[in-house]
This record gives C-alpha cells, sequence and structure tokens, in this order.
C-alpha cells in the first residue's frame, strides 16, 4: 500500500485549468439569499462564527475542497494532494454591504467577486458572507472550480443545506492531511500508468459490449457530424458576441415556476421549452432595441443536458440549438422551440428534469456539471444552462434559502451566460456578462421578464372562455 495520496485529475479537467485566463474564467458560482431566521444578531447583523463553524463541520464530506494542486514532472498534468497548509478562514470571508444593502448592491459585489480569477496555490474555492441586506436577510456568494468536479463529485452546499430548518451542524473527525508523494513517487506513478494503458482501454471497450455499442456509435457520430457542420460557421456577430475582457456584470431576477407550468400544459412540450422560448422572445426584444433585425442572424445557443446511454448510465451532453428569435409571436416561438428540442431528443435522447430533482440541495453541483459540457468550440451566441431543483424550502442552520442564482462563465467570443435555478416554486435566472460588450444588462433582464409574461398571457388567453353577451328589449 502507497504511503502517500493524491489524485490524477481527468482529461477534461486539466483542459480547463489549461484554458483559462485572466479574461476567461473556469470557475462557477452562485448567490444565495437568504432570511436571517436563527442566524440574525440583535445589531442586525448575521452570526458569521456559526456559519463558519458549519463549513468546517461538513469539509470532510468533500475532500477536493481540502486539497490544492501539483503538477507531474516532465509531464505537467495536473494532481490533487491535501493542503497540509490548509486555512479556512482564507476561503471563508465576511464582508457587509452599508445598510440597509439593496439587491443592485449585492449585484455589484457578486460580479466583482466573479472577475476575480482563483489562486492556484490554494484549494480552488471561496464562499463570501455578506451580511447587510434588507429585510434581514444574508447572502452566500460561492465561486468553485469546475475542475474540482468530475463523475458524481459532492458539493459542499449539498452538505450544508437541509430540508429540516432544525437540522445543525455536527461534529467531524479533525482534519489529518494525508501525506503527499514526491517528485520520484510521481513519475514511477506515471510510467506504470503508462504501462497499464493497452489493459484499461480494452477493459473499456469489453465494457461498452455490454449495452448496445451499435447506437452508442451512432449517437457518437450524429454529435461529431453535428458539431464538424458548426465548426464551419463564422463567429456570430451580436451585440453579446466579442472579444470579452476581465471584467463582469450580474443580474438577476425570479419568475414563477407555476407560471412556467400553465404555459407548459397549455400548449405542449416541457419546462425547459418554455425556458428557451423565454430567452428567444428576449433575445429578439433586446436585438431591437440595438437596432438588429433578428431576421437577419442565425442564433445558436449551447445547451447541456442530462443524457442517458445503453447501459443507463447518466451522463451530460450537449445540444446545439437555433432559436427562432424571428419570430414575434410567442405561441409560435414557443411551437418552433419544441420543434427543435425533439429534433434533438430524437438524436440524443434527454433525461426529464423531474427524474432529476429530489429534496435535496445538487443544484451547484449540475452547474458546474453542465458547464463542463460545454465544450465544443461551435460558433454560439449564448450558453445556457438549465438546472432543476428541489421544490422543498432549504435551510442553513435554520436559516430559510430564499433564493439562487448560478452564474455561467464565459469563454471565447460570447459575453453572456444564462443560469436558471428552479427552486421552491420559482425559475432563478442568473445572468453573467461581460463588462463592456453588454454595459445594459438590466435591459436584457426586463426583456427576459416582458418575454415570459406574453408566454403567460397568450396561455391565459387560450384558457378563458369566450362569454356569449345576450342582448336585451333593444337589442337586434
Amino acid at each position: 500500500m502507497a504511503r502517500y495520496v493524491y489524485q490524477r485529475l481527468d482529461a477534461q479537467s486539466a483542459a480547463l485549468l489549461e484554458e483559462e485566463s485572466s479574461r476567461g474564467f473556469g470557475h462557477a458560482g452562485s448567490t444565495l439569499i437568504f432570511e436571517a431566521g436563527p442566524l440574525g444578531r440583535p445589531d442586525g447583523g448575521v452570526d458569521f462564527d456559526a456559519i463558519r463553524t458549519a463549513i468546517e463541520a461538513n469539509l470532510y464530506r468533500v475532500p477536493r475542497f481540502r486539497s490544492k494542486l501539483r503538477r507531474i514532472p516532465f509531464e505537467n498534468h495536473p494532481i490533487l494532494v491535501d493542503d497540509h497548509e490548509f486555512n479556512l478562514d482564507y476561503h471563508v470571508r465576511h464582508t457587509s454591504l452599508p445598510r440597509p444593502g439593496s439587491m443592485e448592491q449585492l449585484r455589484r459585489v457578486a460580479a466583482r467577486l466573479q472577475s476575480q480569477r482563483l489562486d492556484r496555490s490554494r484549494p480552488l474555492w471561496e464562499i463570501w458572507v455578506v451580511e447587510g441586506l434588507a429585510e434581514g436577510r444574508f447572502a452566500l456568494l460561492t465561486k468553485v472550480h469546475n475542475a474540482l468536479y468530475e463523475g458524481t463529485e459532492s458539493d459542499l452546499l449539498e452538505a450544508l443545506l437541509s430540508p429540516d430548518p432544525s437540522a445543525r451542524c455536527e461534529s467531524a473527525p479533525p482534519y489529518r492531511p494525508r501525506p503527499v508523494p514526491s517528485a520520484l513517487e510521481l513519475v514511477r506513478d506515471e510510467v506504470l500508468r503508462q504501462a497499464r494503458l493497452p489493459r484499461r482501454a480494452y477493459a473499456r471497450f469489453t465494457e461498452r459490449l455490454e449495452g448496445d455499442p451499435i447506437e452508442d456509435l451512432r449517437n457518437a457520430a450524429r454529435r461529431a457530424v453535428r458539431m464538424l457542420g458548426y465548426s464551419v460557421l463564422r463567429r456570430p456577430d451580436t451585440p453579446f458576441n466579442g472579444s470579452i475582457g476581465p471584467h463582469r456584470r450580474f443580474d438577476h431576477l425570479a419568475l414563477r415556476l407555476a407560471d412556467a407550468r400553465r404555459v407548459r400544459d397549455v400548449f405542449g412540450g416541457t419546462i425547459h421549452d418554455v425556458i428557451l422560448a423565454t430567452l428567444s422572445g428576449a433575445v429578439s426584444r433586446y436585438l431591437r432595441t440595438h437596432f438588429v433585425n433578428p431576421a437577419t442572424l442565425d442564433f445558436q445557443v449551447a445547451v447541456p443536458v442530462s443524457l442517458r446511454n445503453s447501459r443507463s448510465e447518466e451522463e451530460v451532453g450537449e445540444w446545439i440549438l437555433e432559436l427562432p428569435i424571428w419570430e414575434g409571436d410567442p405561441i409560435r416561438c414557443l411551437e418552433g422551440v419544441r420543434e427543435r428540442t425533439a429534433a434533438q431528443q430524437r438524436d440524443t435522447p434527454g433525461v426529464r428534469a423531474r427524474s432529476l430533482a429530489g429534496p435535496r440541495w445538487t443544484s451547484s453541483r449540475r452547474l458546474a456539471q453542465g458547464v463542463r459540457a460545454l465544450t465544443s468550440r461551435a460558433p454560439v451566441s449564448l450558453r445556457i444552462v438549465n438546472v432543476p431543483g428541489p421544490q422543498v424550502p432549504l435551510y442553513l442552520e435554520g436559516a430559510k434559502l430564499i433564493s439562487s442564482y448560478g452564474k455561467v462563465p464565459l469563454r471565447d467570443h460570447g459575453g453572456l451566460g444564462v443560469a436558471i435555478m428552479s427552486y421552491d416554486g420559482a425559475l432563478c435566472w442568473g445572468l453573467n456578462a461581460d463588462f463592456d460588450l453588454v454595459p445594459d444588462l438590466p435591459r436584457f433582464t426586463e426583456a427576459i421578464r416582458d418575454s415570459f409574461d406574453a408566454l403567460v398571457r397568450a396561455a391565459a388567453h387560450r384558457t378563458t372562455p369566450l362569454s356569449v353577451v345576450r342582448g336585451g328589449a333593444d337589442a337586434g
């Protein structure tokens, strides 16, 4: 048995680290807003020590959150080793807004934190506790590098949030960092790993044969041909696209999930279709304010979806969809979206969102998995991640979570990333934008609301029975 412990990151995680720059960041994030509840203090602040203690007590559930990067000599491949100098106070930080703090002030703080790259010499995550919000509320601003999520890796928020308002953190075992390998040991292990590669490749091949290899190959071929077709398209020329800078803007809004369900029930399709139709209408409205005719554009978006292969294993893939932004009628727009998602569903069947949601918090992990799936170089205008979440209230040490807004990192020439998290009867939209490419982000946020309201009105009009007015004596 080896005297040391480390984890070799997979190829996708290594690529995420290599592609990160001072302008394109590799971390996703979220803004979670809470009622203070039992964590409130008499002076209007929040009990930061209780939050810090809860985080410390649950870190043993997510070992990667106390691991830092190292490199294998010569090959330079990244690995994770236990941080023998781990200091929780560097990762859990406390700040306050000028009271009573507004949502606009919170959004500015969230945008500034999203613009800062994580320190590669320490574990790749941060949580900021922000007090001072109006109505006695506080917020958690999280940043976690997407390289930490591989497969079904847990997330710290999953351990912290509970559907039980009386749940409190339990004492955790003391942290004892495991031994770190030397450079010589890493080189030796890598030589042995390379020697075992042919045998592992054969094992993976035989594992494929247990399912339906023909269908798996056929689906892979379809996706490859589709990606090849997208790769020859020119980059989109819209107000959302261009060379991204190092600064960000952030905005958010919450819409009623019940309204989206009503639209779905009236016109058919899925909640995902309603979201994409809402986004299509919002893009159309926003482009017109910039004197751009939507009918002149092919507006492609990248969307991660949960898939099942022939062995009934869940994996995350990517859909590239063209939104019908030229369609001014909301009903016909939704029909166009349904046609496109149905075509994608026939090629690469997705898993229904209701089978992914549960009573526990998994939204942060699924957000990161969705971002990791958006790896193609297709020239898309927007990247969208739709994350199903729990439809029951969750609590942090008794403090009720009100809403949660995700942040999709920007890359290439995409100046806007959209995350939609469903939680406790709401669709929480988080908009992460380049500071210069999208200077009027609130205008786009308002366009989302107007587009959604148009769909809701159309559904209400379709279900409202016509009334017949009977004439009186003067009629006729």
